[in-house]
C-alpha cells in the first residue's frame, strides 16, 4: 500500500474562529494511526497540514 492511500481524519477538539484547533491523524485501510497531529485555525488550513504530513512521509 503507498502511503499517499492514507486517510486524513480531522477533528475539532475546542476553540472558534482562528482559534479553533483541529486534531488530525493518517489511517491506514486496517484502521491503524500511522501519524497523528494537530493545527490551529481554520478547518482547510488543518486538512492542508495532515496532508503534508503524509506527502513527506510517502517520500521516505
Amino acid at each position: 500500500m503507498a502511503l499517499t492511500e492514507l486517510e486524513i481524519k480531522l477533528r475539532r477538539t475546542g476553540g472558534v474562529g482562528p482559534n479553533t484547533k483541529w486534531d488530525w491523524s493518517l489511517v491506514d485501510s486496517s484502521g491503524t494511526i500511522v501519524k497523528k497531529g494537530s493545527a490551529l485555525g481554520e478547518e482547510a488550513r488543518a486538512f492542508a497540514t495532515a496532508k503534508k504530513a503524509r506527502d513527506k512521509l510517502a517520500k521516505g
